[in-house]
């Protein structure tokens, strides 16, 4: 068979593309009566072209004549790739054929990716009786080169690596790409790279078979709590495999001084177990401590205490039992390997109890009653009533107007828990001071843990009275006296007369 110079080739494929853009909404069964209507032309051509051309060889015909049977054989040709062309598409298409997400043992979630190229055209192909290949390099179509792959969510990457390459992808078979997710979603968009041109495809992430049935994570896996108070762990739950939908909720390896509750952050209901309805494969939870007005041997201030989180079927349930019985002399704790031989749904939390820094003013009176031109002095006492030492505790006075104050000491270094200080603080009003009723405040502020402290005032309520003056009180008392005795001798004088 004659081939095709590349010229010739050339003005094929664009005389193909020009017919393809008039051919753009015909069907694809048009397309496939078309292409066989050229292959049976090409049939005919290709037999009165190699007939004239045996008459040729024997002499029988002349150049003009075979020169005709071979311009309408290559006619041919071109007519049949034309139909090729159309019948087989301008592009290639690659499909998503699944994605799956699942985790490792140590909780890194991956997504495999696979990918699929198929051709039913090329499978009608199979069906004619000329071979395509012979007169239209299809090789091209039976491999595509070079494919790039990426994982987006919202528009960015969120895979590592943020890109791979399948070098190359045969027809009706499937490549598979592994990433690490850096992000946790349930579905993501699916980018493709080919052949000069992107496909975006959206899927709802499959879940595949992990590590554990459930795994358990958590935002705040740290977390540092004031005794007396409550620390809250955000917590995401996601099922990836196996048959069972119900998982019991606890808490392993906290002190029992510390309680706690699985809730739900939509409703605020108390939980003992969930389960993943049919559809569902996520969850979010809440966990809550409560944490012990006092520290003891077990909850001790500043230091880490770890626990795990765990959500089990029946079966782990029960070998979490025997666990913890067989530690009872240990103090009950399970060790880190034997939660992870549960291979149940589990994360590890911390605890860092902290004291609370408290500083309070005590004192037996802090009612007081003077006289203009007198002083006073309050005993009190400053005592450490929290769970944490206390540093450069100052003890100040917010005064009235024109006051001053001598507070010994005013400033105590240190302060240990339940310990107290005595301060003795003199008020000094000023000269001239109206009488009245005023109320000096009592402060202090101190440091914990470079942490600022500060106390509830302490009002002292003084009332001042003027002072009697004596001199005018006699001035007057003799004035009276002197006033009566005059009024008794003018008296004895009328009567004499």
């Amino acid at each position: 068979m004659k081939v095709l110079k590349p010229f010739a080739a050339a003005a094929v494929i664009l005389a193909a593309a020009l017919s393809l853009a008039g051919q753009a909404q015909e069907s694809q069964s048009m397309k496939l009566l078309r292409l066989k209507s050229a292959q049976l032309a090409l049939e005919l051509k290709k037999a009165d072209y190699d007939r004239y051309l045996k008459l040729r060889e024997e002499g029988l015909a002349s150049e003009s004549d075979y020169a005709q049977r071979e311009t309408a054989y290559l006619q041919a040709q071109v007519d049949y790739q034309q139909a090729l062309i159309s019948f087989m598409g301008s592009e290639a298409r690659i499909s998503v054929a699944s994605a799956v997400k699942y985790q490792d043992r140590s909780g890194k979630k991956f997504v495999r990716v696979a990918l699929r190229y198929a051709s039913k055209e090329l499978k009608e192909l199979a069906k004619l009786r000329i071979d395509a290949a012979d007169l239209f390099p299809l090789d091209f179509m039976k491999e595509i080169k070079d494919v790039y792959v990426s994982l987006l969510s919202e528009g960015k990457v969120i895979s590592d690596p943020y890109e791979k390459t399948v070098a190359s992808l045969p027809i009706e078979t499937e490549r598979e790409v592994t990433f690490q997710l850096l992000k946790d979603v349930e579905n993501l968009d699916i980018s493709v790279s080919y052949s000069g041109k992107t496909e975006t495809t959206s899927v709802y992430l499959q879940k595949g078979v992990s590590a554990n049935m459930v795994t358990v994570n958590s935002a705040q896996f740290s977390q540092e709590a004031d005794l007396e108070s409550t620390a809250t762990y955000d917590l995401s739950l996601e099922k990836f495999s196996g048959e069972a939908n119900v998982f019991k909720l606890e808490a392993v390896n906290l002190p029992p001084q510390i309680t706690y509750e699985f809730s739900d952050p939509a409703t605020g209901a108390r939980l003992s177990q969930i389960k993943f309805s049919e559809g569902v494969t996520s969850l979010k939870l809440q966990l809550k401590l409560y944490l012990p007005k006092n520290p003891d041997e077990r909850v001790v201030l500043d230091r880490p205490l770890e626990f795990f989180v765990l959500a089990m079927d029946n079966a782990q349930t029960e070998r979490l039992r025997a666990l913890e019985a067989a530690a009872g002399g240990a103090g009950g704790a399970v060790g880190a390997a034997e939660i992870e031989a549960l291979k149940a749904g589990a994360v590890k939390l911390e605890l860092i109890p902290r004291g609370v820094p408290k500083v309070e003013v005590q004192a037996l009176n802090l009612y007081y009653e003077i006289k203009t031109g007198d002083t006073i002095t309050v005993d009190v006492t400053v005592k450490n009533t929290g769970t944490r030492k206390l540093n450069n505790v100052r003890v100040f006075c917010e005064l009235p107007l024109n006051w001053r104050a001598e507070i010994a000491p005013d400033l105590i270094p240190t302060l240990d828990q339940n310990k107290d200080e005595a301060v003795r603080i003199r008020f000094l009003p000023p000269d001239g001071v109206s009488v009245g009723d005023y109320e000096p405040k009592i402060r202090t502020d101190a440091s914990a843990d470079n942490r600022r402290v500060e106390s509830g005032d302490k009002i002292v309520r003084i009332h001042i009275s003027s002072r009697a003056n004596v001199v005018g009180i006699a001035a007057l008392v003799l004035l009276l006296v002197g006033l009566l005795v005059g009024i008794v001798v003018f008296g004895i004088k009328l009567t004499r007369r």
